[in-house]
């Protein structure tokens, strides 16, 4: 036994009671196993309460006849209340003048009044003053209103019209149609002409729970009423119901039974109703106001007391223990099956140990809310970056890094992102723009991607409005890419007209709004969305075969020929030549105007950009071959870029002419000048020694040209730009300052020193006085003194 007991033990202490849904699922089903047990404690209640009917009869009577003496006491000390408000001194004649429209102080003491009026006794709700004179009013603690409506007017003077002072009335008014209980009491007291009546209402809640007390248990119900039907209250939901007129049948009918000396007893009297299989004790009396015969009924069923049986009791209790322990084990074991799986998934969110766990379903709610944000965030990102995803996919496609793939995944693909592939037909626009160097500042250098995305957004937004699979794919270099589908049945023609008129509207948009010209070249329709790639490279190499002389076309690569498009031109070996030998002699601006005029003569008689970048190609090869007979080698004059690339990617003349500028020319110039320098130093060097060492001897800048190999006009130049002075003046320095050193250090003849430094006497005088300021004679005398 005791093992069995502490493997019971070990199977509880497994669970978690301190879990929210196992405690909560443990206590549903207890509450389910305890049903049956009450539904046998109920039915032996049932059968003991008829071993207690006369003991609750004497109860209930003793009960009855207490509570209604203090009913009555209640209502009486209310008339007795309201009727002494009538002699009021506030409520006397002096109302029929009082004006209520100016005088505030009159109103706010009547508010006052009511209000304490109101006060005055538990069961009243509201108190009401009307008065008929000067004009019809009614006064409440909440406002006052003149009446203007004439049956309302008629409504309340019943009430002065009645032949009592004061009496009881239902409704009054202002009840708006509800069971309301009012005691009206005219004013002035004692008048024989009352201009008004105080109407107090009776809070029914109130007296619903007064007249409740009549009922000693919760079960039975309580009635109110007058012989008039001025009132007529029940403790049931609504007054009139089907057991009210059973019982009021029954107290009429036990009534005629006794005659009529019953009704003038004030003693409670009782007998006993069955209705509807349920033994009710039904106690009646009667309350006598102010002239009316009010009747009240207490009806409670014999089965709701039952006196504790002892016998009874023990059975029951055992029987309730014992369902008790059988709804216990009952319920543990049910409860553990229905966690399990709770178990499970908890076990999976947390792991193995889940000991911080109070509320499993919150855990999972929490986890749950989680995975939705995370979720949510997701795909916000995804719709977030759908369009780049698109753009990189197409992107991809077009330029045929996804050649490797089936026809069959390509097209799924291309659903991911929204496009219908089945029964479709496709086509390859390439919009390439040229004039950005017109623009006249309008656009700068590096604006390049800006104006081509400016473009593409132009082409999107036409396109998109006109076609409903359309994809714009910007190149960023001037060039624009667009794919379009269209289903298989339309037929070619019709979209190939309504397609040019397409591109000529949006040539004119850019037209007008770029200030650039356009060359639209359309493919070849096909149904596979594997040929994609093919489309756009056909697209692309159509574009060379533009004409140069016009500014927007449109080509159709499907009709182009090459044998058309590739006209006879002859090239102009004068000008290369021309070119070639002002880049040597280091003129920089005549080169670059030959090349202006070696384009223009390539781009007579309508050539087409393919020839026009042909021809510059071998110019190209041209300069860098003259570079290698110069000595030069175009890897270190040039670097490691491959000109022929870049020459190759540029299609407008104008760009063309601006990259060999400065690309090319001034980069072979300026080494060709810097080369010039060079050698121009070392002559002038050789030039300076051999002026100091032949000084004396007759000498000219033609014989020292002569003597060094060049013209005087180059050494005169280059002589003047490395030493700041010209030649004669260099040779004039030489000469005079020795003629300086000899006049101070030897006592030679003026003429003497004048011949040893290549002058004759004459102009030797003149040019040192020209130079010094005084004569070669002043200068020797001035310096030996000193």
């Amino acid at each position: 036994m005791t093992g069995i007991l502490q493997t019971w033990l070990g199977y509880i202490q497994k669970y978690k009671y301190n879990n929210r849904f196992f405690r909560k699922s443990l206590a549903m089903i207890l509450i389910m196993a305890s049903i049956p047990g009450l539904i046998i404690g109920l039915s032996i209640y049932w059968i003991a309460t008829n071993n207690i009917e006369e003991e609750l009869q004497r109860l209930h009577q003793n009960q009855i006849k207490n509570r209604a003496v203090n009913i009555d006491d209640q209502l009486a000390f209310l008339e007795m209340t309201v009727s002494h408000w009538a002699f009021d001194s506030k409520f006397d004649e002096k109302l029929k003048s009082i004006n209520f429209a100016y005088n505030y102080d009159t109103v706010q003491e009547m508010y006052r009044t009511l209000l304490s009026m109101e006060s005055a006794h538990p069961l009243l709700q509201k108190v009401e003053l009307f008065l008929d004179k000067p004009r019809p009013l009614t006064f409440s603690t909440e406002k006052y209103a003149f009446l203007s409506e004439l049956p309302e007017i008629e409504n309340y003077e019943v009430l002065l019209k009645h032949d009592k002072s004061l009496f009881w009335t239902n409704p009054y008014p202002a009840a708006s149609g509800r069971q309301a209980i009012s005691i009206v009491n005219k004013i002035p007291g004692g008048s024989s002409e009352p201009f008004g009546a105080i109407i107090a209402t009776i809070n029914q809640d109130s007296l619903q729970k007064l007249l409740n007390t009549l009922t000693p248990y919760d079960e039975g119900v309580t009635m109110l009423f007058s012989e008039t039907d001025n009132v007529n209250l029940s403790s049931s939901a609504a007054a009139g119901s089907e057991l009210d007129e059973a019982i009021r049948h029954a107290y009429e009918k036990h009534q005629a039974e006794l005659g009529e000396a019953s009704e003038q007893n004030s003693k409670p009297e009782s007998f006993l109703y069955d209705y509807k299989k349920v033994s009710y004790s039904v106690s009646y009396g009667h309350f006598s106001r102010l002239g009316q015969t009010w009747v009240y009924i207490s009806a409670a069923p014999l089965t709701s007391i039952t006196a504790p049986v002892i016998a009874i009791s023990k059975w029951i209790l055992i029987v309730s223990i014992t369902g008790l322990v059988f709804a216990l084990l009952l319920s543990w074991f049910v409860s553990r099956r229905i966690y399990s799986p709770v178990q499970r998934l908890v076990t999976l969110l947390t792991g193995e140990k889940h000991e911080g766990v109070r509320d499993e379903f919150d855990l999972i709610e929490q986890h749950w809310q989680h995975l939705s944000k995370e979720s949510e965030s997701m795909r916000y990102k995804l719709n977030e970056q759908m369009p780049l995803l698109r753009e990189g996919f197409f992107l991809q496609l077009v330029q045929g890094y996804l050649i490797s793939l089936q026809e069959s995944d390509i097209k799924e693909r291309m659903k991911r992102y929204g496009w219908e592939t089945e029964e479709r037909q496709f086509v390859a626009l390439m919009f390439q723009l040229t004039g950005f160097s017109n623009l006249e500042g309008r656009f700068s250098a590096g604006d390049e991607n800006l104006v081509t995305f400016a473009a593409s957004n132009i082409i999107e937004e036409l396109l998109r409005n006109q076609y409903e699979q359309a994809e714009i794919i910007n190149f960023h270099n001037f060039s624009i890419g667009v794919l379009l589908s269209f289903p298989s049945s339309h037929p070619v023609k019709w979209l190939e007209n309504d397609l040019e008129q397409v591109c000529n509207e949006v040539t004119r948009t850019i037209n007008r709004i770029l200030k650039m010209q356009v060359t639209i070249s359309v493919s070849k329709w096909i149904h596979s969305v594997k040929q994609i790639p093919h489309l756009f490279e056909e697209v692309r190499q159509a574009l060379v075969y533009r004409d140069l002389l016009d500014d927007n076309q449109i080509i159709k690569a499907e009709h182009l020929s090459k044998l058309n498009v590739l006209k006879e031109s002859s090239y102009p070996f004068t000008l290369d030549k021309e070119i070639i030998h002002a880049i040597r002699n280091g003129q920089e601006t005549d080169a670059v105007d030959l090349i202006k005029q070696f384009m223009d003569e390539l781009s007579a008689n309508g050539s087409t950009e393919f020839m026009l970048q042909q021809g510059m190609l071998q110019l190209l090869g041209s300069i860098r071959y003259a570079s290698l007979q110069s000595g030069m080698n175009p890897v270190q004059l040039f670097g490691t870029v491959n000109l022929f690339e870049q020459l190759a990617q540029i299609r407008e003349p104008e760009e063309m002419l601006k990259w060999f500028r400065h690309k090319v020319i001034a980069v072979f110039v300026q080494e060709m000048i810097s080369r010039q320098d060079y050698h121009f130093k070392q002559i002038i060097e050789q030039v300076i020694l051999y002026l100091h060492e032949h000084y004396m001897t007759p000498l000219s800048l033609e014989s020292c040209a002569d003597l060094f190999g060049t013209s005087p006009y180059t050494l005169s130049r280059a002589f003047k730009q490395i030493t700041g002075i010209n030649f004669i003046d260099f040779l004039t320095n030489i000469r005079i300052s020795s003629a300086k050193t000899l006049l101070i250090e030897t006592d030679m003849k003026i003429n003497e020193v004048a011949d040893r430094v290549g002058y004759q006497h004459s102009y030797f005088n003149r040019l040192f006085k020209k130079y010094e300021g005084i004569t070669p004679s002043q200068y020797r005398e001035l310096n030996r003194t000193e």
